[in-house]
């Protein structure tokens, strides 16, 4: 029940195996370039990547700069704002006698100066003297 087969060496079959070789071999070949360029792609993607990530870490740490250094500009805004203020009041003569008469007791003529050492109010009592007393 074993039968062997025979192989024909004539022009047809010649032809049929040259042509099976070749193809064969292109496809070892295709497959061969196609690893290569797969790998080459697989590279490529993993340098992008990284650079990716690595900007992305850049991003990141530089948002967190940037929202600190815009809170300190708010701060540096919110104290020019003040000493604005501070050097309108200043040139403000009522403001300069309100603080001399609480800060060094000074008084205007006919008025006597207590000091009071109260905890809820650090300004001094001023009595005036009438002219009907």
């Amino acid at each position: 029940m074993n039968k062997k087969v025979v192989k024909l060496l004539n022009s047809y079959t010649k032809k049929k195996e040259t042509e099976k070789k070749v193809l064969s071999d292109e496809s070892r070949v295709s497959r061969k370039r196609t690893l290569l360029f797969g790998s080459i792609m697989l590279v490529i993607a993993g340098i992008l990547l990284a650079i990716a990530l690595h900007q992305n870490h850049q991003n990141s740490y530089l948002e967190e700069e940037l929202a600190v250094n815009e809170e300190q500009l708010d701060n540096k805004i919110t104290e020019a704002k003040d000493l604005e203020q501070k050097i309108k009041q200043l040139n403000d003569d009522d403001y300069i006698m309100r603080i001399a008469r609480s800060e060094f007791f000074l008084s205007e003529e006919g008025e006597i100066v207590f000091n009071l050492s109260d905890d809820n109010n650090d300004e001094p009592v001023t009595e005036e003297s009438g002219a009907g007393e």
